[in-house]
Parts: structure tokens; C-alpha cells; sequence
């Protein structure tokens, strides 16, 4: 007898499903984000061609600044991945799909925070690496500037470590970055499946309210606090204790976007 909550071939064949459909209706955004490094890489060509009568691909800053771009367009196209859930038509034939709540809960989740972001790395990476190979005026690759750069800072930290008797680690500062991105895909996600229409204006009007919120709250805390940094071991410790307190609270705020995601599955009607 099959469990009504959970079946792995059940959920296998809908996730095949589910994975068919994304491609099928997201495939132009996909290219149009995925390669948007090789669109300015096209675009810079051209115009140093036109201009300065030169083959001369864009700098690093140019390039680092498209793919942090194309990033936040990623996060950003959460709200339409799985909006049409809430287009009466649509949203009714994914209802009759025959898959428990939690296996398309786990589904989206699947496709939201692993398949989706790692496609997009692995695509946008390997353009920048064989234009990187092709074209000696395009310079080094993102991917290989990011682990030189986390390498540089790797040895700061061990200075500072043991020339202040410090305990810094890059871990400290890559586990607040993980947090912010499962809390921005999965709230876009949300977004995208509660609002009807404007999902993007609502989730931007909402994070404004949040922020005021969140800054007068932060403002009044540090007006009843008073932090006396003698050193820099006192400085440590208290950054520390932020970053220890920003990550726990946007993982549990994370955990309430999926657990909201899942509510609203479970309560979908047309």
C-alpha cells in the first residue's frame, strides 16, 4: 500500500514531471540569465570594434558586475517559476496532478534551492571559462578570481589569527551568505505563489516594510546597548556573536518561508 504522504517513485515521477515543465515554460529566461555573461561579452566586442576600432572583450569589473546582476534576476524570477500556480486555469490541472502536498512541496524545494541555482552556475561558469580560453583580451575567469580572491583572505584571517591571538575562519562569514541565499530564492518563491498579479512589487513593498521595521528595532537596541570595545579580541567576540545571531535568525526565518510555501500548496484552491 502507497503513503499518501511521501512515495519515492510516485515523487520520482513527478519530479521528472515537474523538471520537464520548467524547462518547457522557463527555457528563454534561462538563456537570457544563464548567458548573459556572453551577451556583454558580444555587446562589449561590438562596440570596442565600432568605437575604438579594436577587438578588446569588457574588463573584470564589467563582467563581475553582470554576473552579481544576473544573480539577483535569478532570485528575482522565483516569483514567476512556479506563479502560475495561482492562474486559475493552471493552477487547477497542477492540482490534479497525482502527487501528495509534501511531494511537490519537496519537489519545488528540490528545484528552487539545488537544480535551479546549481544549472545556472554550471552554465554561467562554463561560458566564462571557455571565453576566458578562446579570447586572450577577455582575462582571467570569475570562478578562478573567486577562489584566488577567498585564498588572499584565508591567509589575512591566519595573520590576524596569530598576530592577535584572534579565531577568525572564512566560515564565519560564508554561513551568513548560504542563509541570505536560501532566504531570498525560497521568499521570491512565496511571493510568487501567493500574489496573483504585481508579485514582484508586492515582495519589494514587503521587504520595504520589513526594513523600516527591522531598522527601527535594530535602532532601538542599539540605543539600549552600550558596547564597550577595549581590543580587538572584544571587537571578535562581538562580531562574532552578530553574524552567529544574523545566520540563526535568517535560517529560522527560512524555515518559515518553506513552511509557509507549504501551507499555501496545502491550501490552493480555484
Amino acid at each position: 500500500m502507497k503513503s499518501e504522504v511521501f512515495n519515492g517513485s510516485r515523487f520520482w515521477t513527478y519530479f521528472k514531471y515537474d523538471l520537464m515543465q520548467m524547462w518547457r515554460n522557463h527555457v528563454k529566461a534561462a538563456i537570457l540569465i544563464g548567458f548573459s555573461g556572453l551577451i556583454l561579452y558580444v555587446l562589449g566586442i561590438s562596440f570596442n570594434a565600432l568605437v575604438d576600432k579594436v577587438w578588446q572583450a569588457p574588463n573584470f569589473t564589467a563582467r563581475a558586475v553582470v554576473f552579481m546582476i544576473a544573480v539577483f534576476a535569478l532570485e528575482l524570477y522565483q516569483t514567476r517559476t512556479y506563479g502560475y500556480l495561482t492562474n486559475r486555469r493552471r493552477g487547477a490541472a497542477w492540482l490534479m496532478v497525482p502527487a501528495s502536498g509534501f511531494e511537490k512541496w519537496l519537489s519545488m524545494m528540490v528545484m528552487t534551492l539545488l537544480v535551479i541555482p546549481v544549472a545556472f552556475l554550471f552554465t554561467y561558469t562554463a561560458i566564462d571559462g571557455i571565453l576566458s580560453l578562446a579570447d586572450p583580451t577577455y582575462g582571467p575567469m570569475l570562478l578562478g578570481s573567486f577562489k584566488g580572491a577567498l585564498q588572499k583572505v584565508s591567509v589575512a584571517l591566519a595573520q590576524a589569527n596569530a598576530e592577535y591571538s584572534t579565531t577568525w575562519t572564512l566560515g564565519l562569514f560564508i554561513v551568513p551568505m548560504i542563509a541570505s541565499y536560501l532566504l531570498n530564492f525560497l521568499y521570491f518563491l512565496l511571493c510568487g505563489i501567493c500574489f496573483r498579479r504585481n508579485k514582484i512589487l508586492w515582495a519589494f513593498l514587503i521587504m520595504f516594510g520589513a526594513s523600516i521595521l527591522l531598522s527601527m528595532g535594530m535602532t532601538a537596541f542599539g540605543l539600549k546597548t552600550n558596547y564597550d570595545v577595549d581590543d580587538l579580541c572584544s571587537a571578535e567576540i562581538q562580531l562574532r556573536a552578530i553574524l552567529n545571531w544574523t545566520s540563526a535568525i535568517t535560517f529560522a526565518i527560512s524555515a518559515c518561508l518553506a513552511g509557509g510555501i507549504y501551507y499555501r500548496i496545502k491550501t490552493l484552491k480555484h
